[in-house]
C-alpha cells in the first residue's frame, strides 16, 4: 500500500487469542529478512523506499504497527 510517497509492506496477523501469543510475534526473523530482501529487490536497493507495518487482529481488537521491523 501507499502513505504518501512511501510503500508500505503490511503483514496482517489473525488469532482467535493470545494462547499462543501476540499475532505480531508469528513475523519471526526468517520472515522479516524474506520480506526485507524482496523489498530491497524491487527498490534497487534502497531501503528509505519502504517500511514495513504489521496489522494484529486478536478476538475484536484490531492494532496496527508502523514500522514494525
Amino acid at each position: 500500500m501507499r502513505d504518501g510517497e512511501e510503500t508500505v509492506f503490511v503483514e496482517v496477523k489473525l488469532r482467535s487469542n493470545e494462547g499462543y501469543g501476540a499475532p505480531a510475534e508469528a513475523v519471526d526473523r526468517k520472515k522479516r529478512e524474506r520480506y526485507r530482501k524482496m523489498a530491497l529487490y524491487r527498490f534497487g536497493g534502497r531501503e528509505e523506499a519502504f517500511r514495513f507495518d504489521v496489522v494484529e487482529v486478536c478476538g475484536k481488537k484490531i492494532s496496527h504497527i508502523r514500522d514494525a521491523f
